[in-house]
């Protein structure tokens, strides 16, 4: 019975918007919050990843997420999606945290997630190649400006919507295409040696 009580528990966990969390929690139902944590944690965790680098920093910057988000729930006015305001703490603490990292354009790790993408028995050359890819790839974004590599994470990465990063960023959406088009740019440069060099290998 406990089981079914459970699940049952999810399944209406899973129908509470997140508006009506943010309510619920103001009104002082603390289960409210774990809602909106089990419900944004991976993306929270996957944008301050792509922009540290580094896994256990991700993991505690994403903690302070949302212990901030918690400690100042009274602010979030709901005048913008409750993940836009999330996306904004995010944010915030990871452009500290890489500030302070001093050894932050070292740190390269690869880009995909901790989950397998496909059962299949992956080639070993390929995956040697495409790991060796994804370290280059962080690595050249570790070395863009902040507000680019901040960009690419959330569109390109993420795969926000124009829309929503202009709300993340507070900024108009032509904007975001301009930057978005400038830190592309800044990317391609970056990785351009490298695949000079591989294709004269072929």
């Amino acid at each position: 019975m406990k089981k079914q009580s459970n699940k049952s528990e999810e399944m209406v966990s899973e129908t509470i918007s997140d508006a009506e969390c943010v309510r619920r929690l103001l009104q002082g139902e603390v289960d409210a919050f774990e809602i909106l944590v089990r419900r944004h944690q991976k993306a929270i965790f996957n944008l301050v990843y792509r922009m540290l680098g580094d896994y256990d920093e991700a993991a505690e910057v994403s903690q302070e997420t949302f212990l901030s988000a918690y400690r100042s729930i009274g602010q979030f006015r709901g005048d913008a999606n409750f993940s836009t305001w999330l996306y904004r703490i995010a944010i915030n603490h990871a452009s500290t945290r890489r500030r302070g990292l001093a050894r932050w354009q070292q740190r390269t790790v690869p880009l995909e997630t901790t989950e397998p993408v496909n059962e299949r028995e992956p080639d070993p050359a390929a995956t040697v190649e495409q790991r060796e890819i994804q370290k280059l790839v962080q690595k050249a974004l570790n070395s863009l400006e902040a507000s680019d590599a901040m960009i690419i994470v959330l569109k390109d990465l993420q795969d926000v919507p124009y829309e929503e990063v202009a709300r993340v960023l507070d900024v108009p959406v032509g904007t975001v295409k301009s930057r978005l088009h400038r830190a592309r740019r800044a990317l391609r440069s970056r990785l351009a040696p490298y695949f000079k060099t591989r294709g004269t290998r072929k």
